[in-house]
Protein backbone atom coordinates (compact mmCIF):
# COMPACT_ATOMS: atom_id res chain seq x y z
CA UNK A 1 0.00 0.00 0.00
CA UNK A 2 1.26 3.43 -0.92
CA UNK A 3 1.78 6.56 2.12
CA UNK A 4 -1.18 7.73 -0.13
CA UNK A 5 -3.34 5.11 0.15
CA UNK A 6 -2.80 4.81 3.74
CA UNK A 7 -3.43 8.82 4.49
CA UNK A 8 -6.52 8.71 2.87
CA UNK A 9 -7.51 5.77 4.56
CA UNK A 10 -6.79 7.02 7.67
CA UNK A 11 -8.07 10.59 7.10
CA UNK A 12 -11.83 8.57 5.98
CA UNK A 13 -11.54 7.52 9.29
CA UNK A 14 -10.80 10.75 11.44
CA UNK A 15 -12.82 13.07 9.06
CA UNK A 16 -15.81 10.38 9.20
CA UNK A 17 -15.79 8.56 12.21
CA UNK A 18 -18.06 5.41 11.84
CA UNK A 19 -17.73 5.43 8.32
CA UNK A 20 -17.41 1.88 6.83
CA UNK A 21 -14.11 1.00 4.81
CA UNK A 22 -15.19 -0.90 1.81
CA UNK A 23 -13.88 -4.59 2.67
CA UNK A 24 -10.75 -4.33 0.35
CA UNK A 25 -9.52 -1.57 2.01
CA UNK A 26 -9.96 -3.01 5.40
CA UNK A 27 -8.29 -6.29 4.02
CA UNK A 28 -5.28 -3.78 2.49
CA UNK A 29 -5.11 -1.71 5.84
CA UNK A 30 -4.68 -5.14 8.12
CA UNK A 31 -2.33 -6.15 5.42
CA UNK A 32 0.22 -3.09 5.98
CA UNK A 33 0.11 -3.91 9.75
CA UNK A 34 0.94 -6.94 9.67
CA UNK A 35 3.86 -6.16 7.26
CA UNK A 36 5.04 -3.69 9.77
CA UNK A 37 4.68 -5.63 12.26
CA UNK A 38 6.79 -8.73 10.48
CA UNK A 39 9.15 -6.01 9.67
CA UNK A 40 10.05 -4.94 13.24
CA UNK A 41 9.95 -8.26 14.63
CA UNK A 42 12.78 -8.97 11.34
CA UNK A 43 15.02 -5.98 12.66
CA UNK A 44 14.89 -7.18 16.18
CA UNK A 45 15.63 -10.82 15.07
CA UNK A 46 18.85 -9.32 13.22
CA UNK A 47 19.69 -7.39 15.81
CA UNK A 48 19.51 -9.63 18.26
CA UNK A 49 22.21 -11.72 15.83
CA UNK A 50 23.91 -9.15 15.68
CA UNK A 51 24.39 -8.35 19.25
CA UNK A 52 25.20 -12.42 19.67
CA UNK A 53 27.85 -12.30 17.11
CA UNK A 54 29.47 -9.61 18.75
CA UNK A 55 28.90 -11.04 22.33
CA UNK A 56 30.88 -14.22 20.88
CA UNK A 57 33.56 -12.14 19.64
CA UNK A 58 33.87 -10.96 22.69
CA UNK A 59 34.05 -14.50 24.35
CA UNK A 60 36.65 -15.90 21.54
CA UNK A 61 38.84 -12.37 22.43
CA UNK A 62 38.45 -12.86 25.96
CA UNK A 63 39.64 -17.10 25.71
CA UNK A 64 42.76 -15.76 23.72
CA UNK A 65 43.45 -13.49 25.69
CA UNK A 66 43.53 -15.53 28.78
CA UNK A 67 45.51 -18.04 26.97
CA UNK A 68 47.97 -15.70 26.01
CA UNK A 69 48.29 -14.65 29.78
CA UNK A 70 48.51 -17.93 31.48
CA UNK A 71 51.63 -18.64 28.25
CA UNK A 72 53.44 -15.35 29.56
CA UNK A 73 53.08 -16.20 33.15
CA UNK A 74 54.44 -19.69 32.97
CA UNK A 75 57.00 -18.04 31.27
CA UNK A 76 57.60 -16.05 33.69
CA UNK A 77 57.74 -18.69 36.33
CA UNK A 78 60.00 -20.46 34.58
CA UNK A 79 62.28 -18.48 35.32
CA UNK A 80 61.84 -16.43 38.30
CA UNK A 81 59.62 -19.17 40.39
CA UNK A 82 55.29 -18.86 41.47
CA UNK A 83 56.50 -16.91 44.55
CA UNK A 84 58.42 -14.13 42.56
CA UNK A 85 56.00 -14.20 40.22
CA UNK A 86 55.18 -10.40 39.43
CA UNK A 87 52.74 -8.91 36.73
CA UNK A 88 51.26 -5.70 35.98
CA UNK A 89 48.35 -4.34 38.14
CA UNK A 90 46.03 -1.45 38.03
CA UNK A 91 49.13 0.32 39.82
CA UNK A 92 51.83 -0.86 38.95
CA UNK A 93 53.52 -1.41 35.43
CA UNK A 94 56.12 -4.81 35.03
CA UNK A 95 57.34 -5.05 31.93
CA UNK A 96 60.15 -7.81 30.88
CA UNK A 97 62.73 -9.12 27.62
CA UNK A 98 62.25 -10.79 25.40
CA UNK A 99 63.30 -14.04 27.29
CA UNK A 100 62.43 -13.25 30.67
CA UNK A 101 65.49 -12.74 32.35
CA UNK A 102 64.89 -9.03 32.98
CA UNK A 103 62.38 -6.77 34.72
CA UNK A 104 61.39 -3.70 35.28
CA UNK A 105 58.74 -2.47 37.74
CA UNK A 106 56.87 1.07 38.25
CA UNK A 107 54.73 1.79 41.28
CA UNK A 108 52.86 4.54 39.88
CA UNK A 109 51.30 4.98 43.13
CA UNK A 110 54.69 5.25 45.61
CA UNK A 111 56.67 6.42 42.71
CA UNK A 112 59.33 3.88 42.77
CA UNK A 113 61.01 2.07 39.90
CA UNK A 114 62.86 -1.48 40.35
CA UNK A 115 64.83 -2.87 37.53
CA UNK A 116 65.88 -6.81 37.79
CA UNK A 117 68.05 -8.69 35.84
CA UNK A 118 69.23 -12.56 36.67
CA UNK A 119 72.34 -13.67 35.67
CA UNK A 120 74.07 -16.77 36.17
CA UNK A 121 75.66 -17.94 39.29
CA UNK A 122 79.55 -17.98 37.27
CA UNK A 123 78.30 -14.46 36.56
CA UNK A 124 78.57 -12.92 39.62
CA UNK A 125 82.19 -11.98 40.53
CA UNK A 126 81.98 -9.65 37.14
CA UNK A 127 81.03 -6.36 38.62
CA UNK A 128 81.46 -4.50 35.49
CA UNK A 129 79.27 -6.67 33.17
CA UNK A 130 76.37 -7.01 35.97
CA UNK A 131 76.55 -2.95 36.60
CA UNK A 132 76.61 -2.92 32.34
CA UNK A 133 73.57 -5.24 32.61
CA UNK A 134 71.44 -3.16 35.29
CA UNK A 135 72.42 -0.10 33.33
CA UNK A 136 70.81 -1.58 30.01
CA UNK A 137 67.50 -2.22 32.16
CA UNK A 138 67.25 1.04 33.34
CA UNK A 139 67.42 2.57 30.28
CA UNK A 140 64.50 0.27 28.92
CA UNK A 141 62.64 1.39 31.65
CA UNK A 142 63.39 5.11 30.75
CA UNK A 143 62.68 5.11 27.21
CA UNK A 144 60.07 2.02 27.16
CA UNK A 145 56.49 3.62 25.53
CA UNK A 146 54.76 0.27 26.74
CA UNK A 147 56.00 -2.11 23.93
CA UNK A 148 58.99 -3.23 25.89
CA UNK A 149 56.96 -6.63 27.01
CA UNK A 150 56.07 -9.65 25.59
CA UNK A 151 52.41 -9.46 26.50
CA UNK A 152 52.31 -6.05 24.70
CA UNK A 153 52.87 -7.48 21.71
CA UNK A 154 50.29 -10.42 22.43
CA UNK A 155 47.88 -7.59 23.02
CA UNK A 156 49.32 -5.58 20.07
CA UNK A 157 49.72 -2.29 21.88
CA UNK A 158 50.56 0.36 20.14
CA UNK A 159 53.35 2.85 21.21
CA UNK A 160 52.58 5.87 23.43
CA UNK A 161 52.88 9.24 22.13
CA UNK A 162 55.96 9.52 24.46
CA UNK A 163 57.89 7.32 27.40
CA UNK A 164 55.77 6.09 30.44
CA UNK A 165 58.33 7.99 32.48
CA UNK A 166 58.67 10.60 30.73
CA UNK A 167 58.90 13.68 33.12
CA UNK A 168 59.14 12.04 36.05
CA UNK A 169 62.75 11.63 36.49
CA UNK A 170 65.54 13.73 37.79
CA UNK A 171 69.40 13.50 37.30
CA UNK A 172 71.84 14.45 39.84
CA UNK A 173 71.79 18.33 38.67
CA UNK A 174 68.54 18.20 39.08
CA UNK A 175 67.27 18.26 35.43
CA UNK A 176 64.65 16.41 33.86
CA UNK A 177 66.35 13.04 32.28
CA UNK A 178 65.78 12.70 28.12
CA UNK A 179 66.37 10.32 26.09
CA UNK A 180 69.93 11.67 25.75
CA UNK A 181 70.80 11.67 29.42
CA UNK A 182 68.65 8.46 30.26
CA UNK A 183 72.46 6.82 29.72
CA UNK A 184 74.28 8.95 31.99
CA UNK A 185 71.25 8.54 34.54
CA UNK A 186 72.00 5.08 34.64
CA UNK A 187 75.01 4.66 35.33
CA UNK A 188 74.86 6.61 38.13
CA UNK A 189 72.21 4.42 39.35
CA UNK A 190 74.01 1.74 38.98
CA UNK A 191 76.99 3.10 40.85
CA UNK A 192 75.44 5.06 43.49
CA UNK A 193 72.70 2.77 44.34
CA UNK A 194 72.69 -0.34 46.77
CA UNK A 195 72.59 -2.75 44.25
CA UNK A 196 70.98 -6.13 45.79
CA UNK A 197 71.59 -10.05 44.77
CA UNK A 198 69.42 -12.74 45.55
CA UNK A 199 69.32 -16.64 44.80
CA UNK A 200 66.13 -17.35 42.71
CA UNK A 201 65.36 -20.65 41.47
CA UNK A 202 62.71 -21.25 38.42
CA UNK A 203 60.11 -23.87 37.96
CA UNK A 204 62.74 -24.99 35.25
CA UNK A 205 64.65 -25.98 38.05
CA UNK A 206 67.84 -23.75 37.41
CA UNK A 207 69.27 -21.51 40.24
CA UNK A 208 70.27 -17.79 39.14
CA UNK A 209 70.96 -15.11 40.81
CA UNK A 210 68.71 -11.54 40.90
CA UNK A 211 70.79 -8.49 40.91
CA UNK A 212 68.49 -5.43 41.42
CA UNK A 213 68.40 -1.62 41.66
CA UNK A 214 66.07 1.28 42.12
CA UNK A 215 65.22 5.07 41.70
CA UNK A 216 62.26 6.84 42.76
CA UNK A 217 59.77 9.59 40.42
CA UNK A 218 59.86 12.90 41.30
CA UNK A 219 58.25 14.27 44.51
CA UNK A 220 55.28 15.41 42.49
CA UNK A 221 54.78 12.45 39.87
CA UNK A 222 51.22 11.79 40.05
CA UNK A 223 50.08 15.44 39.35
CA UNK A 224 52.46 15.21 36.41
CA UNK A 225 50.97 12.74 34.77
CA UNK A 226 47.54 13.83 35.64
CA UNK A 227 49.12 16.96 33.47
CA UNK A 228 50.12 14.55 30.83
CA UNK A 229 46.23 13.78 30.17
CA UNK A 230 44.71 16.79 31.33
CA UNK A 231 43.38 17.93 27.85
CA UNK A 232 41.39 15.01 27.16
CA UNK A 233 39.94 14.80 30.33
CA UNK A 234 38.58 18.26 30.70
CA UNK A 235 37.67 17.81 27.17
CA UNK A 236 35.82 14.80 27.87
CA UNK A 237 33.89 16.11 30.78
CA UNK A 238 32.62 19.20 29.26
CA UNK A 239 31.10 16.71 26.16
CA UNK A 240 29.69 14.28 28.75
CA UNK A 241 28.46 17.11 30.80
CA UNK A 242 30.64 15.93 34.00
CA UNK A 243 32.75 17.66 36.81
CA UNK A 244 36.31 17.25 35.30
CA UNK A 245 37.65 16.89 38.90
CA UNK A 246 35.13 13.68 38.87
CA UNK A 247 37.36 12.28 35.79
CA UNK A 248 40.67 12.52 37.45
CA UNK A 249 39.64 11.42 40.84
CA UNK A 250 38.58 8.49 39.37
CA UNK A 251 41.10 7.81 37.11
CA UNK A 252 43.77 8.29 39.97
CA UNK A 253 42.44 5.71 42.33
CA UNK A 254 41.72 3.38 39.16
CA UNK A 255 45.53 2.93 38.22
CA UNK A 256 47.71 6.51 39.30
CA UNK A 257 47.61 7.52 35.70
CA UNK A 258 49.29 4.54 34.46
CA UNK A 259 48.12 4.02 31.00
CA UNK A 260 49.26 0.39 30.81
CA UNK A 261 47.30 -0.67 33.91
CA UNK A 262 46.28 -3.90 33.53
CA UNK A 263 43.40 -5.83 36.06
CA UNK A 264 42.58 -9.46 36.16
CA UNK A 265 39.16 -9.08 35.46
CA UNK A 266 40.98 -8.11 32.76
CA UNK A 267 40.65 -4.30 32.53
CA UNK A 268 42.80 -1.86 30.67
CA UNK A 269 44.15 1.33 30.68
CA UNK A 270 44.42 4.88 33.11
CA UNK A 271 40.14 4.68 33.98
CA UNK A 272 40.34 0.10 34.16
CA UNK A 273 37.42 -0.69 31.22
CA UNK A 274 36.41 -3.93 30.80
CA UNK A 275 36.30 -4.76 26.73
CA UNK A 276 32.85 -7.06 27.28
CA UNK A 277 31.04 -4.64 29.89
CA UNK A 278 31.44 -0.94 30.71
CA UNK A 279 33.61 -0.58 27.34
CA UNK A 280 31.62 -1.83 25.55
CA UNK A 281 28.35 -0.25 27.10
CA UNK A 282 30.17 3.19 26.82
CA UNK A 283 31.35 2.60 23.05
CA UNK A 284 27.55 1.69 22.38
CA UNK A 285 26.66 4.81 23.85
CA UNK A 286 29.02 6.79 22.12
CA UNK A 287 28.64 5.91 18.87
CA UNK A 288 25.45 3.61 18.41
CA UNK A 289 26.99 0.56 17.10
CA UNK A 290 28.06 -2.59 19.34
CA UNK A 291 31.31 -3.54 18.50
CA UNK A 292 34.45 -5.69 19.70
CA UNK A 293 36.34 -3.46 22.31
CA UNK A 294 40.16 -5.08 22.29
CA UNK A 295 43.25 -4.44 24.86
CA UNK A 296 44.90 -2.48 22.17
CA UNK A 297 41.83 0.47 22.06
CA UNK A 298 41.66 0.59 25.35
CA UNK A 299 45.70 1.15 26.21
CA UNK A 300 45.14 4.29 23.74
CA UNK A 301 44.52 7.30 26.68
CA UNK A 302 42.50 8.80 24.04
CA UNK A 303 40.15 6.04 23.81
CA UNK A 304 40.35 4.97 27.40
CA UNK A 305 39.27 8.78 28.54
CA UNK A 306 36.28 9.10 25.88
CA UNK A 307 34.80 5.60 27.00
CA UNK A 308 35.41 6.38 31.08
CA UNK A 309 33.78 9.42 30.66
CA UNK A 310 31.03 8.09 28.78
CA UNK A 311 30.22 5.43 30.84
CA UNK A 312 30.29 7.95 33.84
CA UNK A 313 27.48 9.82 31.71
CA UNK A 314 25.69 6.51 31.18
CA UNK A 315 25.09 5.55 34.74
CA UNK A 316 24.60 9.39 35.70
CA UNK A 317 21.79 9.71 33.08
CA UNK A 318 20.23 6.25 32.32
CA UNK A 319 21.13 4.34 34.91
CA UNK A 320 20.91 6.68 38.15
CA UNK A 321 18.70 9.83 36.47
CA UNK A 322 15.73 9.62 38.46
CA UNK A 323 17.59 10.50 41.55
CA UNK A 324 16.77 13.80 42.32
CA UNK A 325 20.00 15.44 44.30
CA UNK A 326 22.73 15.85 42.03
CA UNK A 327 25.44 15.12 44.80
CA UNK A 328 23.23 11.47 45.52
CA UNK A 329 23.14 10.60 41.92
CA UNK A 330 27.18 11.26 41.48
CA UNK A 331 28.04 8.98 44.49
CA UNK A 332 25.72 6.37 42.94
CA UNK A 333 27.61 6.53 39.72
CA UNK A 334 31.30 6.36 41.56
CA UNK A 335 30.23 3.01 43.18
CA UNK A 336 28.60 1.86 40.16
CA UNK A 337 31.80 3.07 38.18
CA UNK A 338 33.65 0.03 40.33
CA UNK A 339 30.88 -2.31 41.47
CA UNK A 340 27.98 -2.37 38.72
CA UNK A 341 24.16 -0.09 39.35
CA UNK A 342 22.78 -3.11 40.04
CA UNK A 343 25.39 -3.66 43.59
CA UNK A 344 24.40 -0.39 44.18
CA UNK A 345 20.45 -0.92 44.42
CA UNK A 346 21.75 -3.48 47.04
CA UNK A 347 23.07 -1.41 49.80
CA UNK A 348 19.49 0.59 49.60
CA UNK A 349 17.23 -2.29 49.05
CA UNK A 350 19.32 -5.42 49.59
CA UNK A 351 18.70 -6.49 45.90
CA UNK A 352 19.19 -5.50 42.31
CA UNK A 353 16.61 -3.29 41.87
CA UNK A 354 17.32 -0.11 41.11
CA UNK A 355 14.37 1.78 40.77
CA UNK A 356 13.01 0.90 44.41
CA UNK A 357 16.22 1.71 45.17
CA UNK A 358 15.79 5.22 43.82
CA UNK A 359 12.82 5.44 45.45
CA UNK A 360 14.71 5.48 48.51
CA UNK A 361 17.95 7.28 47.25
CA UNK A 362 15.25 10.15 46.73
CA UNK A 363 14.02 9.91 50.45
CA UNK A 364 17.51 10.69 51.99
CA UNK A 365 19.84 13.14 51.98
CA UNK A 366 23.21 12.96 50.04
CA UNK A 367 25.42 12.75 53.28
CA UNK A 368 22.80 9.83 54.43
CA UNK A 369 23.25 8.34 50.34
CA UNK A 370 27.17 8.59 51.28
CA UNK A 371 27.08 6.83 54.61
CA UNK A 372 24.78 4.14 52.90
CA UNK A 373 26.84 4.00 50.30
CA UNK A 374 30.40 3.36 52.77
CA UNK A 375 28.80 0.73 55.01
CA UNK A 376 26.59 -1.29 53.15
CA UNK A 377 27.84 -1.56 49.55
CA UNK A 378 28.52 -5.43 48.80
CA UNK A 379 31.98 -5.49 48.51
CA UNK A 380 34.58 -3.63 50.89
CA UNK A 381 36.81 -2.54 47.75
CA UNK A 382 33.87 -0.56 46.48
CA UNK A 383 32.98 0.90 49.87
CA UNK A 384 36.46 2.40 50.12
CA UNK A 385 36.75 3.28 46.51
CA UNK A 386 34.00 5.79 46.76
CA UNK A 387 35.50 7.36 49.91
CA UNK A 388 39.02 7.99 47.18
CA UNK A 389 37.28 9.06 44.72
CA UNK A 390 35.15 11.49 46.90
CA UNK A 391 38.58 12.46 48.95
CA UNK A 392 40.95 13.07 46.05
CA UNK A 393 38.66 15.08 43.95
CA UNK A 394 39.63 18.63 46.03
CA UNK A 395 43.32 17.49 44.56
CA UNK A 396 41.93 18.97 41.21
CA UNK A 397 39.98 21.87 41.84
CA UNK A 398 42.14 24.27 40.04
CA UNK A 399 41.52 21.53 36.47
CA UNK A 400 37.80 21.18 37.40
CA UNK A 401 34.40 22.38 38.44
CA UNK A 402 33.34 24.12 35.49
CA UNK A 403 30.96 22.48 32.61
Amino acid sequence: MSSTTLHTLLAALLLVPGAALAQSDRDEFEAFKRGEKQSVERDRREYQAYRAEVSAQFKRYLEEQQREFRKYVGEIEGKWGKERLRTSTRKDYVGYGKDFTKRRTIDFENGKVTVEVLVDPREGADGAQLQKRLEDEIVTALRDRGTEDPMAAKERAKPLAQPILAGQVRGRDGAPVTDATARQFAEDVAIGSSIKSEPVVGKDGVKRISISAGFTLVPDHIKRRAEEFREPVVRQARRFNLDPRLVFALMQTESYFNPKARSPAPAYGLMQLVPSSGARSAYLHVYRQDRLVTADYLYAPQNNVELGAALLNLMLTKDFRNITDEKSRVYCAIAGYNTGPANVAKAFVGKRDIPKAVEMINRMSSEQVYAQLRKNLPFAETRNYVKNVVDTMPTYNEWGGAR
